[in-house]
C-alpha cells in the first residue's frame, strides 16, 4: 500500500479549502439573491396617484400657517379657493356657487371685499368696488 506523502496531503488539503471557500461564497450569493427577490416583491411600485379625493385641501407653509384652501362648502353649497396672507387672513377668493354664480373677490386686511369680478346665474357680468366699510362705491352694470 502506498502511503501519501506530506506534499500530497497538503495539495489535497489546499483543494478542499478552495472548494469550501467557493461553496461558502455560492451559498451567501444564493441567500442574498433569495432575500432580495422576496424584498422586491414586498415594495409597491413607486407611482404618483392618478386620483386624489377629498372634501377640502389645505396648503400650509413651513411654519404651519394656512396659505390656501380649496374645497366644497356646505353653506352655501359651492366650491371655493381661498388664498391667505402671511397673517393668516383671507385675501383672495374664487367662488363657484351651486346657483351658477361665479366670482373672484379681493379682500383687504379687515376681510372686507374691496373688488369683486363675477358672473351672475343668468350669465350677466358684474364688477364692483367696495370701500373700507364694506359698502359698494362703484358697480357695473
Amino acid at each position: 500500500m502506498i502511503e501519501p506523502t506530506l506534499d500530497q496531503l497538503m495539495e489535497r488539503l489546499d483543494r478542499l479549502e478552495r472548494w469550501n471557500r467557493r461553496l461558502g461564497a455560492m451559498l451567501v450569493a444564493a441567500l442574498l439573491g433569495t432575500v432580495a427577490t422576496l424584498l422586491m416583491g414586498q415594495a409597491p411600485p413607486h407611482r404618483s396617484p392618478r386620483t386624489l379625493e377629498a372634501e377640502e385641501f389645505v396648503l400650509r407653509d413651513s411654519r404651519g400657517q394656512i396659505r390656501a384652501m380649496l374645497g366644497a362648502s356646505q353653506k352655501p353649497s359651492g366650491t371655493g379657493l381661498q388664498i391667505y396672507s402671511e397673517d393668516g387672513k383671507p385675501r383672495t377668493r374664487l367662488i363657484l356657487s351651486s346657483d351658477g354664480t361665479a366670482s373672484l373677490e379681493f379682500l383687504d386686511t379687515s376681510e372686507r371685499v374691496r373688488v369683486l369680478l363675477g358672473v351672475r346665474e343668468n350669465g350677466a357680468p358684474r364688477l364692483w368696488l367696495g370701500n373700507e366699510a364694506g359698502k359698494i362705491v362703484w358697480r357695473a352694470p
